[in-house]
């Protein structure tokens, strides 16, 4: 790969408020223990300001719920294989389409959409690749990862995004609070934090599509500021700060014994290929991700 790279979205900083939010849940409409009042307010309890509720294969009706300081969107974890999430969507759609019908659909009902639990799925890279209306992927979730072991997708989402699809990653509960489940799964467990100025249902959707927050089990990003060659973060206090792209090249930096990083820089001499992505590491061993800073390279790497 040439030594000469350009980020696509130059100029970019993503930096103030944020909204704490959680978009894979579930209440006694369809397997929770809880109402959606219930439900809500677990939320609130842990901080959230909004909620999806993605009950299976349905809508489940939101409009009443007054929970002060906490909004719910309308939202169906929609079904099928493998199995989709729309989030600000008005109704569930045929779950035996194949993939890229069902997130047509669900997009052109003006949601987000969300690939559900990857690895569960047993997903393949194609199958995400050639799905132009799938805009993200959970790699993270927390009943999959407690009760079957297979809640991360980090490897496939860079398969993905090597492979030149631009989608951006979720993490999520999967919460059913539900002691009957064979893991009860709480709330507050991995969620998305969104950059975004007003707390209702459609500047959060345009927030999610323009890949305008990140994903996290605990640490935060303060801010992500882009340039054309360059990428710069501030974050709450973590042991590492790992930088990812497509192949072999990554770097890690490290804090010192009995320190911590706060901020940190694209490294010197790191040639990224399709992508940059960057994680932290808290020193509970909990993990954040941002979503990727797409590359415009003249070639791409050799292997």
């Amino acid at each position: 790969m040439s030594d000469v790279f350009r980020f696509d979205q130059p100029a970019c900083c993503l930096t103030g408020r944020r909204i704490k939010a959680g978009f894979h849940c579930h209440t006694t409409h369809s397997d929770g223990g809880m109402s959606v009042r219930e439900t809500v307010d677990r939320y609130r309890s842990k901080g959230f300001e909004c909620v999806g509720i993605t009950d299976h294969r349905q809508v489940t009706p939101v409009e009443d719920i007054g929970v002060e300081d906490c909004i719910a969107i309308a939202a169906t974890e929609n079904g099928g294989q493998p199995d989709i999430i729309g989030v600000g969507v008005e109704t569930a759609v045929e779950p035996d389409l194949p993939l890229a019908e069902r997130a047509a659909m669900l997009a052109g009902q003006g949601g987000f959409t969300i690939a559900a639990h990857p690895t569960y799925c047993g997903v393949l890279p194609a199958d995400y690749v050639d799905c132009p209306h799938l805009m993200a992927m959970e790699i993270y979730n927390a009943y999959c990862d407690a009760a079957y072991a297979n809640g991360y997708a980090l490897e496939l989402w860079d398969m993905v995004l090597g492979q030149g699809k631009r989608i951006w990653g979720v993490a999520g509960d999967d919460a059913h609070l539900n002691p009957r489940k064979r893991y009860y799964s709480d709330a507050g467990l991995g969620w998305v934090e969104i950059w975004a100025d007003d707390i209702s249902r459609q500047p959060v959707v345009n927030a999610l599509k323009e890949g305008a927050f990140f994903s996290t089990q605990g640490p935060v990003f303060d801010s992500i500021e882009v340039q054309a060659d360059s990428i710069s973060v501030t974050c709450s206090p973590v042991s590492q700060i790992r930088w990812r792209t497509f192949g072999k090249v990554g770097y890690v930096v490290y804090a010192e014994a009995g320190t911590t990083l706060t901020r940190a820089s694209l490294p010197d001499g790191f040639r990224p290929d399709t992508f940059v992505r960057i994680e932290l590491v808290d020193q509970d061993g909990r993990r954040a991700w941002s979503n990727p800073v797409f590359v415009h390279a003249p070639e791409r790497a050799a292997c």
